[in-house]
């Protein structure tokens, strides 16, 4: 409805540069939490190209919608078309944080983990040097967000060079800052950190401990499909069937994609 309005009307201004793109921004986290691959990263596209620089420059806020398309693209992006994206330049601090963050992320998946260090690297100086007070003032917590991409991205290098424990540790330093930072929708961070805890548990053979963190993870995205999906599989392995049963239930309604497997180490 959107596109074809403003394709017949040429209407520019708040519509075209903020209504717009946040309904795309909407759609994308909503498929993101869905666990829709396909449509998140079609509107992470289409997101992409519906948010000018002049918009962000103007209203710097802006700067965590223009860089939440790496997040979808960290999620579900085969790896060697994340590490090929454009650079997104440096006059957007956060923007580039991110971008460097869906790199490492891509280079750790995989299996690159001094490629994914590099980025890293690039990520914590940005976030040591960069003036995030024009973020700070319209409301966003960027040094918190940079610090959690930072956490989430050690993690991940951790957890490609089978590290769980080092893993577990840097995924819960990010849960907590999460876990302190106001409401917003969408959330400022793209899916509840201690879903990454609770799965490592499960790999370490700890199904109990898996079942505490997403449980509390779902107090962050009580739909969150492969939150639920974690939970059912812990579940599972401790035998607690009719609980399977429950969370199967809850599936049917939230999780949008084909319903197959996704694997622990995904989450």
């Amino acid at each position: 409805m959107d596109e074809a309005y403003l394709k017949e009307t040429g209407a520019k201004g708040i519509y075209a540069e903020a209504y717009y793109p946040h309904n795309v921004h909407f759609l994308m986290v909503s498929a993101q939490m869905a666990g829709d691959g396909n449509t998140a990263l079609a509107a992470a596209e289409k997101l992409a190209d519906v948010i000018s620089d002049e918009t962000v420059r103007t209203v710097p806020w802006m700067q965590p919608v223009k860089a939440a398309p790496y997040f979808a693209r960290a999620q579900f992006g085969p790896p060697e078309t994340v590490l090929n994206m454009a650079d997104p330049g440096s006059k957007f601090p956060y923007v580039q944080v991110m971008w460097r963050y869906a790199r490492g992320v891509a280079a750790a998946n995989k299996g690159s983990p001094q490629e994914a260090r590099a980025e890293l690297g690039a990520l914590i100086e940005i976030g040591k040097t960069a003036d995030f007070s024009d973020l700070m003032e319209g409301g966003v917590p960027a040094p918190d967000i940079v610090r959690i991409a930072q956490e989430v991205l050690t993690a991940r290098i951790a957890q490609a060079e089978d590290d769980l424990a080092n893993a577990i540790s840097a995924f819960e330093r990010a849960a907590a800052i999460q876990e302190r930072l106001s409401y917003m929708e969408p959330p400022y961070w793209y899916y509840p950190v201690r879903r990454s805890v609770g799965a490592l548990r499960f790999l370490q053979g700890d199904p109990a401990g898996a079942e505490r963190e997403f449980k509390l993870a779902l107090r962050e995205a009580p739909n969150d499909a492969w939150t639920l999906w974690g939970l059912k599989e812990a579940y599972r392995k401790q035998g607690k069937d009719s609980a399977v049963a429950d969370v199967e239930r809850r599936l049917v309604k939230t999780r949008a994609d084909d319903g197959g497997p996704i694997g622990m180490d995904r989450l």
